[in-house]
């Protein structure tokens, strides 16, 4: 029987992305991974030198998982799709987490330069896949909506971005109610 074990470096890296999306890229240091992990400070930077390391450790992995799912949802429908990038931030809801571009977009001047050049690249994908999803559903008749579709693909990240951090300061599901009224506009 085959024990699946998560290794060290895994740990760090769910933890990390952990603080981020909860508390931001600030506002935590190696000592907030090695405690709750029960290890050294330089076990910490054994695997990362240094917290932008760390840091664009978690946004290439966020990213490929991105990129990973939406190669698995090439198949499906456009509106499956579109569902099925909604529920990302759905779940982050439900987990009271904002998304990575949320949580690092706002400290983005702040951020090493590694990092923001790993956002950057982030931030491109996701939009050119949104992008390219709604266009060929509006030429194929399957979306209805007026702006050109990069403008749309970025009305529609703005608004779950947003209605994350705003679901967090209000207390209220902002980003679900976002969702199904952007399920009606598209």
């Amino acid at each position: 029987m085959y024990i699946w074990v998560m290794d060290t470096r895994d740990k760090i890296l769910d933890l990390g992305e952990e603080l981020i999306r909860t508390r931001g890229y600030h506002a935590f240091s190696f000592k907030d991974i090695s405690v709750p992990l029960g290890m050294k400070n330089a076990a910490v930077h054994y695997h990362f030198p240094s917290k932008s390391n760390l840091g664009l450790a978690i946004i290439d992995r966020t990213n490929d998982r991105f990129l990973s799912e939406i190669h698995q949802w090439s198949s499906l429908s456009k509106e499956k799709q579109l569902a099925n990038f909604l529920k990302i931030y759905s779940r982050s809801y439900r987990q009271n987490k904002v998304c990575f571009m949320g949580a690092l977009g706002p400290a983005y001047d702040t951020l090493p330069a590694n990092m923001q050049e790993g956002l950057q690249k982030a931030s491109h994908e996701i939009r050119s896949w949104l992008t390219g999803l709604l266009k060929d559903g509006l030429s194929e008749g399957v979306f209805e909506f007026t702006e050109k579709p990069g403008e749309k693909a970025d009305l529609i990240i703005s608004a779950l971005l947003a209605g994350l951090i705003m679901g967090r300061v209000t207390g209220e599901p902002v980003v679900l109610s976002i969702i199904k009224n952007l399920k009606k506009q598209v």
